[in-house]
């Protein structure tokens, strides 16, 4: 169990973390539920996660604050 964050490189080494997914990770997130495990995550499914946490919190500005933070994880 990871209970320290990946380094940079570190996380770039390991696959993402969703069932069914792939793709190489760029990003990590801890679930309290899940014991704060850092979990890592690729581009696609941090987007993804992030678009269902503002829809759930109900910004009414959802939509830009996703658009606002794809735009800097994509560069």
């Amino acid at each position: 169990m990871r209970r320290r964050p990946y380094t940079a490189a570190g996380i770039r080494r390991l696959k993402c973390f969703r069932a069914g997914c792939t793709n190489r990770a760029v990003h990590q997130w801890q679930i309290c539920a899940d014991d704060r495990v850092f979990r890592p995550l690729c581009l696609d499914c941090d987007i993804e996660l992030n678009r269902m946490v503002l829809k759930w919190v109900g910004f009414a500005d959802a939509a830009e604050k996703l658009a606002r933070y794809v735009e800097k994880v994509s560069r």
